[in-house]
């Protein structure tokens, strides 16, 4: 009871300071979203004074250009000609309907009417203070309107000494109303003054005091601080642009002042009550906490339904935190804490874990829509359970990744398992009558096999089984052995060597000679490449070739190989060597690079190449993925002088059709295709009908990988016209052909 009361106690406390620190929090919050609001409402409000002033700037400064373009068009003139002094003022001026005039030093002029008029001994007073050639002068009461009148002003020449101030005026009450700016519901204004606090235009807004004629008349009270009021004063003096705070009849007053220097330092003052900008600032702020008030309850019932859940549900949560949701399996954490404890049981049997990927799953879940695909996930979990001959584990880890924990009898029911799984995946996917075929991938690491103790770490090693993977097929899977391992550790290796050997040399050209069947003359060569290690001497390229390929430095690497055979070609050229064709692998990412035929091209005129020295040679496979592509490359780079071969024809799955299509210059035949053709009379026929057809083609004919003296005996035989092979010559570095070449003495007889 004791230990209740105390649980409740400090339940209780906590509840009561959290409450406080809420509290806290929410009174701080509302202080600085306050002061933010005010801020920013402030801000609004001067944004608002400056663009008023900035209008108010503009039609000053456009007006008295005019007025200095009238002068100007006066000055030409003489003082004494009224006629066109009074038709200039009624062009340029009587449109404006403000009145304006041109008067004498004297007092005498004419308004843009044309009448004469003479001003009152008051009103040359005001002459006295035209100490400017151009200006303005304070509002006063216009004698004719009877109204308060803004106006501007510049000095006329004339010719003849006479000196005259040509004015223009503004109905202040018309001219307020052009950047007359109203605040918080109409609730704030505005006032132009001088430097010194003089009122020059007042707003008619209802709370606009019209009794005072100064500013500071207004401010100058004991509510206000002294050093605060005498503060705003030297600001106007001074230019600056501000905000200040003022009280005026125990009301707080938010001034908003901004500059016009081009008006002789006015200032538009905008006032607006404190009590507006903060109302709207309390309204939000009020909306605010009232939000906050529902996101703590909705979070207090929100807790409160958590704790009523975890107490009546904590299995069904734990289940949920372990399971895939989509399938019903584990997921991988399950899937790691179940495993670690069958690996250490065993039961007398070794395990084997399984990583299985389904090949294009993507494609089959764009086709046959999500609803399918998640059918297919579902029932493929369902499938690895169902299929094993004792219990595993199965788990999901992501999209149509699978992994099974494998109690084992031998590796040949591993194999049957895969088999099973597979045969009945697809046999689902009949059973809902579609036409597709899924392929599974399967990587397999057993414990008895590896070094690995534990799931993630057989995890890596099956993942290591399945990147190796290579073949197409309905059920494909690959036992981990440590050669894996070591293999994917070369291969990092020599990816991270192969930019910086390209860089240091250390790909090498070396050509294998190819001779002419009939003379035995050196026909030319095919260039090839060499790794040679500083610390690892010659890498074989079975071993780089084929990771190049699936890394894309091969593209690198062939333009390499194209380039240095353009640079060794231009160096026989130089030296007076005659040179032979040399040709030059393409690879099929090369082939699929955009700018390829360009590059290539481009590659052959910067070293000044003449046509028949360079020859592409294309694999079978780059013929069957693209032939229209292909064949328009083909005409291009016959364009350009540059031959076109088909390498290792007949290695692969041969088509007539692509001797049809494409205007190839010279084909090659892979030696395994005529290996055992002297004792295969149907191979000798089929060999020596491609030899004709490749004649009547125009086609030369190359016959590469021979090794004996029998091979060359049955190819002179067919009509082939080149034979390239170790029985003649192997891949030599390039100085060395260079100097096989210089040896032939420029003949090259067929």
């Amino acid at each position: 009871m004791m230990t209740s009361r105390r649980q409740n106690l400090f339940i209780g406390s906590a509840v009561a300071l959290l409450f406080g620190v809420l509290c806290w929090i929410s009174f701080d919050f509302m202080h600085s979203v306050q002061q933010s609001l005010w801020d920013n409402s402030v801000k609004n409000i001067m944004e608002s004074t400056a663009r008023g002033a900035n209008v108010l700037q503009r039609g000053y400064i456009k007006d008295l250009e005019m007025l200095r373009m009238l002068a100007n068009e006066l000055e030409q003139g003489k003082s004494s000609d009224s006629g066109r002094i009074r038709s200039k003022l009624k062009r340029f001026l009587s449109d404006t309907g403000n009145l304006s005039a041109l008067i004498f030093e004297d007092g005498t002029g004419y308004v843009d009417t044309g009448l004469a008029v003479t001003l009152t001994p008051q009103e040359m007073e005001t002459f006295k203070g035209l100490h400017e050639s151009s200006g303005l002068l304070f509002p006063y009461r216009n004698r004719g309107t009877g109204r308060r009148t803004f106006t501007i002003y510049t000095v006329v020449d004339f010719p003849d000494g006479r000196k005259a101030y040509l004015f223009k005026g503004y109905n202040v009450e018309t001219l307020y109303a052009t950047y007359a700016m109203s605040f918080y519901n109409n609730t704030g204004f505005s006032y132009v003054v001088a430097p010194d606090g003089n009122i020059a235009m007042r707003s008619v807004h209802p709370a606009s005091n019209k009794t005072f004629s100064n500013l500071f008349d207004l401010i100058s009270q004991s509510e206000n601080n002294p050093d605060v009021v005498e503060s705003f004063r030297n600001s106007l003096k001074n230019g600056k642009m501000g905000i200040a705070m003022f009280s005026n009849r125990h009301e707080e007053f938010v001034f908003c002042y901004v500059p016009m220097p081009e008006m002789d330092g006015w200032y538009i003052v905008s006032v607006v009550p404190n009590v507006e900008i903060m109302r709207e600032a309390n309204s939000i702020i009020q909306k605010t906490l009232f939000i906050c008030f529902l996101i703590f309850v909705g979070f207090l019932i929100c807790f409160l339904i958590y704790l009523y859940i975890t107490r009546g549900y904590q299995k069904e949560i734990y289940a949920l935190a372990y399971t895939d949701k989509l399938t019903g399996v584990r997921n991988f954490t399950k899937f790691r804490q179940d495993g670690e404890g069958m690996l250490q049981a065993r039961d007398g049997l070794p395990c084997a874990l399984l990583s299985i990927n389904m090949l294009n799953f993507k494609i089959y879940n764009d086709v046959m829509g999500y609803s399918e695909g998640d059918a297919l996930l579902k029932a493929f979990a369902r499938i690895l359970e169902r299929e094993a001959p004792r219990p595993v584990l199965v788990a999901r880890m992501l999209a149509d990744a699978f992994l099974v924990l494998f109690p084992y009898k031998g590796k040949e029911e591993l194999v049957t398992y895969c088999e099973a799984y597979s045969r009945a995946l697809n046999g689902f996917i009949v059973s809902r009558e579609q036409n597709y075929q899924l392929e599974l991938r399967s990587g397999i690491c057993c414990v008895e096999d590896s070094d690995a103790s534990d799931i993630n770490s057989l995890l890596d090693r099956a993942n290591m089984a399945l990147k190796t993977i290579k073949m197409k097929g309905a059920a494909q899977w690959k036992f981990y052995d440590r050669t894996m391992r070591d293999k994917l550790l070369r291969e990092k290796d020599l990816e991270i060597r192969m930019e910086k050997a390209l860089a240091d040399g250390e790909f090498l050209v070396y050509i294998q000679p190819k001779y002419w069947v009939g003379t035995r003359a050196l026909a030319g060569g095919e260039a090839l490449v060499r790794w040679k290690s500083p610390d690892q001497g010659f890498l074989s390229p079975g071993e780089f070739i084929p990771l190049f390929e699936k890394n894309r430095f091969i593209v690198k690497l062939d333009q390499f190989m194209f380039t240095s055979v353009c640079g060794l070609l231009r160096q026989w050229l130089d030296a007076g060597i005659e040179p032979r064709p040399l040709s030059v692998n393409v690879s099929q990412m090369q082939f699929h690079t955009p700018d390829f035929v360009e590059r290539y091209i481009g590659i052959k005129s910067q070293y000044a190449i003449p046509d028949g020295l360079l020859e592409l040679e294309f694999t079978e496979s780059i013929f069957f993925d693209n032939v229209a592509l292909l064949s328009s490359a083909v005409h291009e780079f016959r364009r350009a002088g540059i031959k076109c071969s088909i390498d290792d024809f007949g290695a692969g799955y041969s088509s007539l059709n692509v001797l049809k299509a494409l205007p190839v210059s010279v084909l090659k035949l892979d030696g395994m295709f005529f290996r055992t053709a002297k004792d295969d009379e149907q191979a000798n026929i089929v060999i020596r009908n491609i030899m004709r057809m490749a004649g009547e083609l125009k086609m030369a004919t190359v016959a590469e990988g021979v090794e004996t003296p029998e091979q060359v005996a049955f190819l002179e035989t067919t009509g082939c016209d080149i034979i390239q092979g170790y029985v003649f010559a192997r891949p030599m570095p390039a100085a060395e052909f260079t100097e096989l070449l210089a040896g032939e003495g420029g003949h090259a007889e067929r």
